[in-house]
């Protein structure tokens, strides 16, 4: 009998873990609230839950006898897979984990208490807290929403802003937040890098960091190799696997988001999930090292022997939407793309056409991805000609 996997998301992110979960003979039941996600149709079952409902969803993981339960590219249903695997006695993480990357103010005050490297920050729960904050530090700050992922509602405030600059950053970000808590902070100066890696048992089987691509607070992509010296790349290492032990984090995938200065490693953001933006994509193709299949040998309780990467090939993820809402009316096939752009090697759409679109305003709004075979010297270069070359039509009338 297949065994069967709850995948909690039908995003564009949790794709190609239903499609890898497939691949290896498991019946996926994939759980989301209703809408247009790619994910839907892929299921052997799909159940219109939303992923934040713990105890309906753990109703659902009791009847239908899962094996298994996992997610990827988002936070909002790490909490309740753990209450979950808790609750049924599944391998993942901890309760107390969970909770404790999935909220930026809880992950702060962690870093800030076990004495790890952390940001000066300030927990607000009204415009006011805001306001006092970003007037007492003379410098540029980051205000956040405490719950969401994807760049919702994140903004970098400047010095001399009037008050109603920082008012309307804060109730923009409180307008993503589940929790209605806000979290502003010092902004970090560095070098800003993502990366994934991955733990068994306390070891650190597979770590790597890319190159990192920013439009403000818009992700556009990532490159491998990195750029990190070989120096700062363990300085990387070692304080993700420093902030692992704190946690008592041991067994699982890691996501991450850290700023390399001269003298200290800040994480800015931990996920105990699968990158999203394309990353795993890319890890695979340059790496040769498939993070969903480990995500999902993991979730099924068996030990990952941890294939040795490859020498890494230069490959380059980028992400893309539309400028204006409406409707979806046309965007080129990869086979139409390969033409003008021979370096493309996968394309991974989070909408169809007649599908309603968004504004590219946060990483939420993609229309999709791409994974590009080229260095980080040729990616502005090859992204824009992919970008010209993609033909993405929207009209502004959605019916």
């Amino acid at each position: 009998m297949k065994k069967k996997v709850m995948i909690l998301g039908a995003g564009v992110y949790q794709v190609p873990l239903i499609q890898k979960a497939k691949e290896m003979g498991l019946n996926t039941l994939v759980l989301s609230i209703a809408g247009c996600y790619p994910g839907i149709e892929l299921a052997d079952l799909f159940l219109e839950i939303d992923t934040t409902d713990e105890k309906t969803v753990l109703q659902a993981a009791v009847h239908h006898e899962i094996d298994a339960i996992v997610t990827s590219g988002t936070d909002v249903s790490v909490p309740t897979l753990a209450y979950v695997t808790q609750k049924m006695g599944l391998p993942g993480p901890s309760r107390f984990v969970a909770q404790t990357v999935s909220s930026k103010t809880a992950f702060r005050t962690f870093l800030q208490k076990e004495g790890l490297n952390c940001p000066e920050f300030k927990v607000c729960k009204t415009p006011e807290d805001a306001w006092i904050f970003y007037q007492s530090r003379g410098c540029k700050i980051v205000i956040k929403p405490d719950d969401a992922s994807g760049s919702r509602g994140v903004t970098i405030l400047h010095p001399h802003l009037k008050r109603g600059d920082v008012l309307e950053a804060f109730n923009l970000s409180r307008y993503f937040s589940r929790n209605d808590l806000i979290c502003t902070e010092s902004f970090l100066e560095g070098i800003e890098v993502g990366g994934d890696a991955f733990f068994q048992d306390g070891e650190l089987l597979f770590f790597t960091s890319t190159r990192k691509y920013l439009d403000g607070v818009l992700v556009r992509g990532h490159s491998l190799p990195g750029i990190l010296s070989k120096t700062d790349d363990m300085r990387v290492k070692d304080e993700l696997c420093r902030i692992a032990g704190k946690l008592g984090y041991t067994t699982g995938p890691v996501n991450f988001d850290v700023m390399v200065g001269p003298e200290h490693i800040t994480a800015v953001e931990i996920g105990i999930r699968n990158g999203g933006n394309g990353i795993t994509d890319l890890i695979y193709q340059s790496k040769n090292v498939d993070l969903m299949e480990w995500l999902l040998e993991s979730a099924l309780g068996h030990v990952i022997k941890g294939a040795v990467a490859r020498d890494t090939k230069p490959m380059c993820s980028y992400v893309f939407g539309s400028d204006r809402s409406g409707t979806l009316r046309d965007i080129s096939t990869l086979e139409e793309l390969k033409s003008y752009v021979p370096e493309i090697t996968t394309l991974v759409l989070a909408k169809k056409t007649g599908d309603f679109v968004a504004p590219f305003s946060h990483n939420a709004n993609l229309i999709g991805y791409a994974i590009l075979e080229c260095s980080c010297k040729e990616y502005r270069k090859t992204a824009d000609k992919l970008q010209r070359a993609l033909h993405i039509e929207v009209d502004d009338e959605y019916y």
